[in-house]
């Protein structure tokens, strides 16, 4: 490489230009100069050489190797750190033109020949293991590209393998020279190099264990058959601990729409009719049947046929959107789930007018929703979008918990909102409910055949058993949060996760930010920040009134939570193998054990609190010394509620 010193050339050029003067090149862009200026930086220049450093890499990968240096190789093939390679290629092309049958038969015929070859047996079992390791998952994931499911034994191989490889893992010669930084200045010259991500094996056999745990288990979602059933078992997958990794999570996401059929049984139009029919119109004759005509009423009325398909048309990806969303890490899927409550808003506005349409064309008849009340409709539509949209702002709340998002002076205020959403919610399961109950009663008074009303009764009784399960776990969060509440409020009277009131923003400004994610919202509409400060704080309630009120909050929290315990997390029959079902089970009942700890630990902390009401020496230890467990740390019991650590009694 042959290089110029341009330096007198340029100085010689800019003696003939006054000071101030603005040079401008057509030719020479903003993108050039500001690329210009990082030449010679080796944090972003790739091509930045060290005195005596060749431009290529230095490992040639046609000489011979030790059996050992194979070991090492191939476990750092194990622990590399590439997901960013694998969305950006750089103009570089993977191996998808080979067959995955053709890399399986070499797999295969490279481990025929080691155990044919005169090396060491130590080494040849280790090498052995890491080839049959390779062909093993190279077959899972070809069966994953069909949709089928690997029989168990195949995984208890691999576990099998990992652990073999894991013992003889000291067996290795490293040979660092063969992972590199410099590949990167074969790639665009634009991207700044990325420092080699270092992974320890350690980490790389647990991350495999817990991905060929991960892939076997997302056979067990798949084996729901019903709407409800199946996005309770996406959240169960999405919120294990250890969170799923990116490539099983990316498979399930593949199977909910695979082949256009959603949990390859059913098609998104009438996966999103399900969902209605289970929730706000049961035994409705608004909806498809099975054959795929509309019920009597549309046959009647073109009308009432073209929105019933308009408003198919409008949520049909938006609602299979919610459960794409779940396979999701969770930073993304917050993100996303605050793009989609706005979303879902505006729909929800547009769709009551689909309502009152159908409401005039069907001739629907106002009933009194409360007693004394003014007779009003069901808006099965808007009510349905409703609640789910509840559900979604209920989840966006509860992850800023889980990722740390809320600032200590700030949980009163979070839990305090999130206790209001819940409280909006039952609201509106309790009107959603009194319109399935009317529609029982009136299946039971008609004259239908004896078939078509039984069939109904079951609709109707399948809407109120869902509604009772959503009730029962809606009622448990919001005593909960209740309780978490009033703990952060008395603790910021006794000077505990207090705001330090910095210097360069307000509480405003705080709070504009903190809820800009649900300030866009119709409904509910959130409360100015005066109004929500004066809630929050309780500020005409005192510390020993608010103690008594919380008490009996965690109390009914306690007994909320044990009641959501004996329900199973499927209202449907499950298809096919029983034990992949249990997973699920497993998960949600240590879920739920954890939010019981939870609602506990916070019963006990009350009790603590108000011994030490009048205990300033305590307060000023506990200004020092609390803290907030972080998630996975001894006293954080659930990832959603955070109890504070504070100085004994």
């Amino acid at each position: 490489m042959i290089t110029h010193d341009i330096t007198a050339q340029f100085h010689s050029a800019t003696r003939h230009v006054t000071a101030g003067t603005l040079v401008k090149d057509d030719h020479f862009s903003l993108f050039e100069a500001v690329g210009a200026l990082e030449i010679g930086d080796p944090k972003m220049d790739s091509g930045c050489l060290e005195p005596g450093e060749s431009l290529d890499q230095e490992f040639d990968v046609t000489k011979d190797i030790l059996p050992e240096e194979l070991i090492w190789l191939m476990d750092g093939l194990l622990n590399r750190e590439e997901e960013d390679f694998t969305t950006q290629l750089f103009n570089r092309e993977l191996l998808h033109k080979f067959a995955g049958e053709s890399i399986s038969q070499i797999a295969f015929e490279a481990l025929i020949a080691v155990g044919e070859s005169q090396i060491n047996p130590q080494l040849k079992d280790a090498i052995s293991a890491r080839l049959g390791f390779r062909h093993e998952v190279l077959g899972m994931l070809m069966k994953h590209t069909n949709s089928e499911a690997p029989p168990s034994s195949h995984t208890t191989t691999m576990h099998q393998s990992l652990d073999a490889q894991q013992k003889s893992q000291p067996l290795s010669k490293p040979v660092s020279e063969a992972f590199s930084t410099k590949l990167q200045r074969r790639l665009a010259s634009t991207v700044p190099p990325r420092p080699m991500v270092t992974v320890s094996m350690d980490q790389a056999w647990n991350f495999w264990h817990q991905m060929l745990d991960d892939c076997s288990n997302i056979f067990s979602v798949r084996q729901a058959t019903h709407s409800q059933d199946l996005y309770i078992a996406y959240q169960i997958f999405a919120y294990s601990s250890p969170q799923p990794s990116t490539y099983p999570r990316a498979l399930l996401q593949m199977f909910l729409t695979n082949e256009n059929l959603v949990g390859s049984r059913i098609e998104p139009s009438y996966f999103l009719e399900e969902d209605i029919r289970s929730l706000t119109l049961p035994a409705s004759q608004l909806l498809r049947v099975a054959n795929g005509t509309y019920g009597r009423f549309c046959h009647g009325n073109q009308r009432v046929a073209d929105t019933m398909q308009e408003f198919i048309d409008r949520f049909e990806h938006n609602f299979v959107n919610l459960y794409r969303a779940l396979c999701l890490n969770s930073c993304r899927m917050r993100r996303t789930f605050c793009h989609a409550l706005l979303e879902w808003d505006n729909l929800q506005a547009q769709v009551e007018e689909l309502d009152a349409i159908i409401q005039e064309a069907v001739h629907e008849q106002p009933t009194p929703y409360l007693p004394g009340s003014p007779p009003t409709f069901s808006f099965s539509l808007s009510s349905w979008i409703y609640h789910h949209k509840l559900n979604v702002l209920q989840l966006t709340i509860q992850m800023g918990f889980e990722l740390a998002i809320y600032a200590p002076h700030e949980l009163a205020g979070m839990y305090w909102y999130l206790s209001s959403i819940c409280d909006i919610h039952l609201s509106h399961l309790e009107r959603i409910s009194h319109f399935v109950t009317a529609k029982d009663t009136e299946v039971k008074r008609s004259k239908m055949t004896p078939a078509v009303k039984e069939k109904a009764i079951k609709e109707c009784k399948d809407a109120l058993d869902r509604l009772y399960k959503q009730y029962a776990w809606i009622k448990a969060t919001q005593l909960l949060a209740g309780t978490m509440h009033g703990i952060f409020v008395v603790l910021q009277r006794y000077g505990v996760f207090v705001n330090q009131q910095p210097l360069y923003s307000s509480d405003m400004m705080r709070y504009e930010i903190r809820m800009k994610p649900f300030l866009g919202l119709s409904i509910p509409e959130p409360l100015s920040h005066d109004d929500s400060e004066r809630e929050v704080q309780m500020q005409n309630i005192d510390t020993e009134e608010i103690l008594d009120q919380v008490t009996g909050f965690s109390a009914d929290a306690k007994k909320a939570w044990e009641e959501v315990s004996k329900t199973t997390w499927n209202m449907f029959p499950i298809t096919n193998d029983v034990n992949h079902a249990s997973v699920l089970t497993e998960r949600r009942t240590a879920d739920l054990k954890d939010c019981l700890k939870a609602a506990i630990a916070a019963s006990l902390c009350v009790l603590s609190l108000k011994k030490v009401l009048k205990n300033d020496a305590w307060k000023e230890k506990a200004q020092k010394e609390a803290r907030l467990p972080a998630p996975g740390v001894k006293g954080r019991w659930h990832r959603w509620w955070i109890l504070p650590a504070l100085p004994p009694v």
